[in-house]
This record gives structure tokens, C-alpha cells and sequence, in this order.
């Protein structure tokens, strides 16, 4: 923590002294520099984020926006793909990162010192408001300076069970956006346009038939599959940058396209066959989405394997793993096999709730309380919850 600050400050000086030197042995020297950085980079910034959650209060507006500040860094660190960046400007973008770098950790130590001595941090705040212009500053280049936007691609995903998806999808980005998590943070509001856009566009299927709109349901679908995966790699860092860079801005703007065709649709319906609002269409989608459960086609082997293992397992405690890419059906998998006949039959409770990256016990225990009795049960700090589940 004390080290890398200085590390940091000796480089700045370095590239920006030296850059200019036509000596063939600086330029070498310059070059080794920022090649071995990103690592060094990448290890500080985790210590700083762990140092940051366990030493300063991130209550405040100014310590959250320097936390995501330093997500989109580590995106950059972690997911730089080389050969997607022009190649005479790789240097240059790792100086412009280091340089944030170095202004991010003057801005924490600033903070950590006002708060260990009860100071008003306004003038830490200000300064954590310049750096995020100069964020967004940087956002800008690397989409139209530093990377080389990706080939176009069809993308491929499962069409086995939209309605079930959509619906999956729908908890998915809730869960997301109840989520403190800083790789969420940095992408919160595109996270919220897609939820709100789709939420649209599935309550106009929920009331037509879609084997009239064939072509736009797919295209819905397609568009929702993306929309998952592009979210959950920039989250999981996995070529989070280029997502977040290129990918994530299409996919908002190919959804959009589509509210704005089906918008367009709903106007010229009859009126006696008008759409119901959104939010009282919710009960509805949720229910035709967990009767479509047992109908839903593909991974026949793999749910047949799971539900044997399900049903004929140990009595013991036991835990079976659905991995994959983002995108490939994992959560469509997990909801066939919950719903299954058998399954059903075999266990007396059973219960569904997603686990976010930063998981609260009590709330998790709570979610299953509520599944398993029906209840909707407010708790309080005293009530033992895990006693009353078990």
C-alpha cells in the first residue's frame, strides 16, 4: 500500500521525462516499463478496493464513486485484449492508466485521512468528481482512439422457451440491481434501461399471440439472450472490456430499435384488444411463465442425468453444478429440472432464490423461509431465521 504509490509516481516520471529521448536503450527501458505495469497495476488496485471497504466508510457518495472508479480499471487491466488495441497507442493508453491509477490512490488516502480525523471531505469530493469526467474522458478514446471495434457476429442462442427466459431474465437484472456490488455499480444504468425496455416488450407478448409477430419475437429473444450475456461478461470481467466499450451500447440500442416497433404495433391494435399496462400484467407473465416449465425442449440428457442424481442421490447433504459460457441456458436447465414431474413429487419443500456476488446469510435464509411456507413475514435483527427454517 505504501509501495506501489511511489512505484507509480517514479513511472509517470519516467514516461513522461524520458518518452521523448531518442536513445534506442530509453526507448527499450520505457517499453519494458508499461509491458510488466498492468499486472502490478491490477494486484494494487485489488489491495486498494479491499483497504478501501475495510478502513474507510463507504457510505458516502465520493468513497462509492471512486470504488466503481476503480472497477472500470481493473476491467481495463484484466481484459486489455492486445491485439484489439491499435498498436501504436498501447503505451499511451497504459501511461493515461497509470496516471489514474496514481490520482485514484491520492484520492483514497485523502479520504482515509479526513475520515480518520472527522473532516468534511467536500474538497475530496470535488476532486473524485473531476476524475470521473476524466473517466468518461477515457471511455470516449478507447472507443474511438485506442480499440479497434470487434467484427460483427451472429450471435447464437437457445430459443427453446422465450417466455420462461424472459422471465428469468426479468429477476436476473431485480437481483442485479439489488446488488451493491461495484461491477454492477459501474454499469447500473444501463442495466436499468435494458430491465425497463424488455419489461415493455414482454408485457405487449404476454397479450398478443406470437406466432403473428414470428420474426420480431425472435428477434426479442435474440436481443434478450445478448443482453444477458454482454452484462454478465462485463461483471465477471470475461472480455468485460470490449463488452463494455462496444457490445453493451448495441445491444441497449438494438433493444430500444424493438420497443420502439412494437410500441408502434400497440398503437395500431383495436381497441377492444388494447394492452394492459405493464405493471398489471406482472402476475400474469409470472404465472404462464411457471406453468411453461415441463414444456420446455433441449437438454434432455443433461436434465434426464440431473434428475436421476436429484431423485436417487445420497440422503446427505449434496449439491449439483450447472457450469457453462454466459448465455448458454444454465438458469433454463436448473428451472426445467425444478419444476420437473418427479422432482416435484420426491421433495416434500423445495425452493428457488439466486445468490448474488456478495451474499447476505440472513437474507438468503430469509428468501427460502418465504419459499418454503408461503409466508411473507417481515424479520427483525432479533428473529433467528435459520431456527425458524429448520
Amino acid at each position: 500500500m505504501e509501495i506501489i504509490p511511489i512505484g507509480l509516481e517514479v513511472m509517470h516520471i519516467c514516461y513522461t521525462n524520458l518518452n521523448t529521448s531518442p536513445s534506442v536503450e530509453v526507448g527499450l527501458f520505457i517499453k519494458q516499463l508499461l509491458e510488466t505495469s498492468p499486472e502490478v497495476l491490477r494486484e494494487y488496485l485489488i489491495h486498494l478496493q479491499e483497504h478501501m471497504v475495510t478502513v474507510i466508510n463507504i457510505s458516502t457518495s465520493g468513497a462509492r464513486n471512486i470504488l466503481v472508479m476503480i472497477e472500470f480499471l481493473l476491467i481495463i487491466l484484466t481484459d486489455m485484449p492486445k491485439e484489439s488495441i491499435h498498436h501504436d497507442k498501447l503505451f499511451d493508453l497504459l501511461a493515461r492508466v497509470g496516471a489514474l491509477i496514481r490520482a485514484v490512490s491520492t484520492l483514497v488516502r485523502d479520504l482515509e485521512e479526513k475520515s480518520r480525523n472527522e473532516e468534511s471531505t467536500d474538497e475530496t469530493s470535488r476532486a473524485t468528481l473531476d476524475l470521473l469526467e476524466n473517466i468518461e474522458l477515457l471511455k470516449e478514446d478507447l472507443k474511438y482512439v485506442y480499440l479497434k471495434a470487434p467484427d460483427a457476429f451472429q450471435w447464437s442462442f437457445p430459443m427453446s422457451d422465450g417466455p420462461l427466459f424472459l422471465h428469468l431474465l426479468h429477476r436476473h437484472l431485480n437481483d442485479l440491481l439489488d446488488s451493491k456490488a461495484y461491477s454492477i455499480a459501474l454499469i447500473k444504468e444501463e442495466i436499468e434501461l435494458v430491465k425497463g425496455d424488455l419489461e415493455f416488450i414482454r408485457s405487449f407478448f404476454v397479450n398478443v399471440e406470437q406466432r403473428l409477430y414470428k420474426d420480431l419475437w425472435e428477434s426479442v429473444l435474440d436481443a434478450a439472450y445478448e443482453a444477458k450475456d454482454v452484462i454478465d461478461s462485463i461483471i465477471v470481467r470475461d472480455n468485460g472490456l470490449l463488452h463494455l466499450i462496444f457490445s453493451l451500447p448495441t445491444t441497449i440500442k438494438r433493444i430500444k430499435l424493438i420497443k420502439e416497433e412494437v410500441s408502434n404495433i400497440s398503437e395500431n391494435i383495436p381497441k377492444n384488444r388494447s394492452l394492459t399496462a405493464v405493471n398489471s400484467t406482472k402476475k400474469t407473465v409470472e404465472n404462464k411463465s411457471l406453468t411453461v416449465g415441463k414444456i420446455i425442449v433441449g437438454f434432455d440428457e443433461e436434465t434426464n442425468w440431473i434428475i436421476s442424481k436429484l431423485t436417487s442421490g445420497p440422503k446427505d447433504l449434496d449439491i449439483i453444478s450447472i457450469t457453462g459460457m454466459p448465455g448458454s441456458g444454465k438458469t433454463t436447465l436448473a428451472y426445467k429440472v425444478y419444476n420437473d414431474e418427479s422432482v416435484c413429487s420426491h421433495f416434500d419443500l423445495r425452493a428457488w432464490c439466486t445468490v448474488d456476488q456478495k451474499c447476505d446469510e440472513k437474507k438468503l435464509l430469509m428468501k427460502l423461509f418465504i419459499q418454503v411456507t408461503g409466508s411473507d413475514l417481515k424479520f427483525s435483527e432479533e428473529i433467528d431465521v435459520s431456527d425458524m427454517l429448520w
